[in-house]
Parts: C-alpha cells; structure tokens; sequence
C-alpha cells in the first residue's frame, strides 16, 4: 500500500514527451517483455527481488503528476505485493495474451506489472514496464538488474543494487567534442517531413492486441548469413523486407521512420540510470525500389550507413530537453506537443536479449520476446526482437477484428519475402 511520506524525483524531457504520445493518441505508454521458463520460480525470491529492484530504482513505484509549473514522480511506496501476481491456469497460452495487453496507470501508479503465469509444468513470467521510464534498451537494463538480483540475493541477503543514475538525455552531448556539438547545433532537422503514407486501419479502444510472428533459429541464422554475404547487417535485410512488402501495399517506395539507441555514443554502450535515449533515422532510397531484394538491399544499406554516420539525429532530442530546462513547464509542454509530430509508419529493432544475463537463479529461459508500446490508428510499427538467436516479430493495435486481419496479412507477407 501507498505510504504517507512525500518523496519526489525529477521527471526528464523524454518521460514527458512519451506522456505526450499517449495524450495526442499515438500510442499508449507499456512496454512488453515475456519469457518462458524451463520451471517455476520462488515467488517470494522474486518479490523480494522486485522490492530491492524498487530501491535502486524507485520510480517503478512512484506516480506520475503534472501542475501549472511542473511535472514530478512522486513515490507512493509500492511494494511487490502491488506490482507481482501469481496466476495459475491450464491455459497458458490465453492468460499470457490477456496480460500482456494491460495497461500501464502512470497517474496512480505503479510503474511495474508482473505476471507469474503458472501450469502444472512451468512458468511464464510477463512483465510491463511504463515507457515514460524508459526506452526498451532501458528496459533490458531494468530486466537484466531484476534477474541478476534474483539469482545473487540468495547468496547474499544483503545484495543492494546500485541506486538509480543519471537519466538526463545531456548525457549523451556531454561525449562530443565542441567541433561537433556545433556541427550538431546548425544541422537540418527534417524530422517534421514525414511520409503521407498510411495503413487503412479503423481503431478500437476497448480491443488492444499484439500480433506476433516468430522466425526459428535456423531461418534467422540463415538471415544473418546473407547478410554478412552481402555487408550488410541484420536490421538492414528487415528494413528491405518491410520496403519491399509495403511496396505491395502502396505501389510506391515508402519512407520508413527507425528507432535509434543513442547510447552507441557513449563508453561501451552504458548509462548510469534506467530511461530513454534514443531518436530517429529515417529510410528513404527514393523512388526506385529495385527488381530484386539484393538490389534494393544495397539501396538500403547505402542509405542506413549514411545516416547511422550523421550526428544530426541528436539535435531534435537535444532541443526537446534545452526547452524544458529554460522555459515553464506547461509553456515547454505545450510547444512540444503543438509541434511534435509522428510517423504513420514506423520500425524498432528492440535488439538481442541477452541469454547470459536473463537467467532467474536456477531457472533458464527457454523463449523471450519484448515488445514496445500498443499504437493507436492510423500509427502502425514493426518491431523485432531476437532471444537465442530466435527472432519475434510484433505489430501493436488498438483496432477492430478487421483491423487485426489487416495486420496479419502484412505479417504474413512480410515472412514470405523473408523466406524469398
């Protein structure tokens, strides 16, 4: 239950921005990690472990909250009695779906559902985190700690995680020389051009899903043989299959928006707290697609390199926090979502899981996926995550039955050009 005592945490530029997603109706603000487990897990362990988890990091358990002149998390003293329930059932399968498409309250809080879906042989652990907290690598983060606590606390009763770290998104301009902070201060910014392009889709409030198709080990091993065959990487061989179906589907070559980790810039890729730090790139290979997938492989690549080598991507994130330092909250707040706009098409590469550092105890993960937020029509994202070398592919909705159907058929050409 919530405590009386108020203690407060600063709310950062992005956590504002992806409340901002959900309040101009792009998408809700959950993201999705399942696993399934080779045999049932000491729940008490983990409730444990989720309560030490909330100490190193204890907006988790906090409430999020907005006045006139700023926006604050507010701990409300959560526990894992709040966050942690155990389900048991004979249908694993429809308990799972139904979990998964809950919604985070960031209002009341807490910031943290877990699921224990139990059979009579295993577990199934589901996990929603707000994204206001973070992006899915802040998410992996945030797993990897809960694990890690999990299997060592048994060792070591008095196990304490590191507390909680910088999640400002300055962090990242901080490792740029002044040559190119100037290079990313006077740099374009046509993050406001997006693509016309978009899915006929008709929206449902009431009805979220989650649309998944799986690529197996040998097929995604496959993939990554082609695409070290023709230098390129894995995300580049996704992003042609995702053009080329869309080509099917519009008769035109169509811009994608991608998601980007920003923390590539930083020492060994680590971050001293759990947030989002990522921006966009956007696809664009102009009007030709080519005949075949290699030739418009090559287009994609040529152009992924391009941008993946242009620190311009930083400046609009850059801008989004700078606002928020000078001038009034609700004044900040009301220009970025006047101005703020989103692709109607989008892809995220959520990246690999690691399986040394997803382990509960004794526990191994057999299955694991994650997944981003549920978007609203017309917003339609493709997401990829990969656990042991199997790949997860996702489409998030809140749509109808036909809007579902429509979402499946692009699955499933997707697949099919894969498989090509």
């Amino acid at each position: 239950m919530p405590n009386s005592q108020l203690i407060t945490y600063q709310v950062e530029a992005w956590d504002t921005l992806q409340h901002l997603f959900k309040v101009k109706n792009i998408n809700d603000h959950t993201l999705h990690f399942v696993a399934t487990l080779a045999e049932k897990l000491d729940l008490e362990r983990l409730k444990k472990a989720v309560n030490l988890s909330a100490n190193a990091f204890p907006l988790i358990r906090s409430s999020f909250n907005e006045t006139e002149n700023q926006a604050y998390w507010e701990d409300k003293g959560y526990t894992a009695e709040d966050m942690v329930k155990l389900l048991e059932t004979s249908n694993t399968d429809k308990n799972v779906t139904e979990f998964i498409c809950k919604e985070i309250d960031a209002l009341n809080g807490p910031q943290l559902k877990i699921g224990v879906i139990r059979d009579e042989k295993n577990d199934t652990i589901c996990v929603l985190i707000n994204h206001m907290l973070c992006d899915a690598a802040g998410f992996k983060e945030y797993l990897y700690m809960l694990s890690y606590i999990y299997t060592n606390m048994k060792e070591n009763l008095s196990f304490l995680p590191a507390p909680m770290g910088n999640r400002r998104i300055s962090q990242i301009l901080k490792t740029f020389s002044v040559r190119d902070k100037l290079k990313i201060m006077f740099s374009k910014n046509d993050m406001l051009s997006l693509d016309p392009a978009k899915f006929e889709l008709e929206g449902d409030l009431s009805n979220p899903f989650i649309e998944i198709r799986r690529i197996s080990k040998e097929h995604f091993c496959q993939i990554k043989a082609y695409a070290k065959k023709h230098n390129a990487t894995v995300n580049d061989v996704i992003l042609t299959a995702y053009l080329r179906v869309l080509f099917q589907i519009f008769h035109r070559v169509v811009t994608i928006t991608c998601t980007v980790d920003l923390r590539k810039y930083l020492p060994n890729r680590r971050v001293d707290g759990i947030c989002n730090l990522c921006t966009n790139l956007t696809c664009s290979i102009g009007s030709e697609l080519g005949t075949e997938f290699d030739k418009t492989l090559l287009k994609v690549k040529k152009t992924m390199d391009k941008e993946k080598s242009n620190i311009a991507c930083v400046k609009s994130i850059n801008i989004l926090e700078k606002l928020f330092d000078v001038l009034p909250y609700k004044l900040a707040r009301d220009i970025i979502k006047k101005r703020f706009t989103n692709p109607f098409i989008a892809f995220t590469n959520i990246g690999i899981l690691d399986k040394t550092r997803l382990v509960f105890g004794e526990v191994e993960i057999t299955k694991a996926y994650m997944t981003g937020s549920i978007k609203y029509s017309p917003y339609f994202q493709l997401a990829i995550s990969t656990f042991d070398d199997q790949a997860t592919l996702s489409v998030n909705l809140y749509g109808t039955q036909s809007d579902r159907n429509t979402i499946s058929l692009f699955l499933d050409k997707f697949v099919q050009e894969l498989n090509k």
